[in-house]
């Protein structure tokens, strides 16, 4: 972050220089102004991108929760189903423009289970 800051410095110090010429800026003085500029908002996009890589509350991003959907699928236009897990269930709902519907209940919530834990199994161990 700190060489960001340096680098969006050092690039923005000909701008006070420009500021007292009466005349038209020269071509360098243009691509130097529009090189700063392009630095600020790179700057910009880099921070909001590190804020929500954080998971702050006003940014969007990987959130915790009871409720995650683990799939969704397409049916045609407005129309698709979902599967969610609510605290270790998951739900099939179908949804369309106007409502949500639920369909089924699967079950509990499959745990993933590592390549090591399935090689250990297929070779009669068990999983770690």
């Amino acid at each position: 972050m700190k060489k960001l800051l340096l680098v969006v410095a050092i690039l923005l110090l000909p701008l006070p220089a420009l500021a007292g010429v009466d005349e038209s800026p020269g071509l360098f003085a243009s691509w130097m102004k529009l090189l700063a500029g392009l630095a600020v908002v790179l700057g910009l996009l880099y921070l909001f991108y590190a804020l929500s890589r954080k998971g702050l509350a006003f940014l969007p991003g990987a959130k915790t929760g009871a409720i995650k959907i683990v799939e969704m699928r397409s049916l045609g236009p407005k129309k698709g189903v979902c599967l969610v897990e609510v605290r270790g269930q998951e739900l099939l709902l179908g949804f369309g423009p106007e409502r949500v519907d639920f369909l089924a209940s699967i079950g509990p919530a499959r745990v993933e289970e590592s390549f090591a834990d399935k090689l250990a199994v297929a070779q009669g161990g068990e999983p770690k």
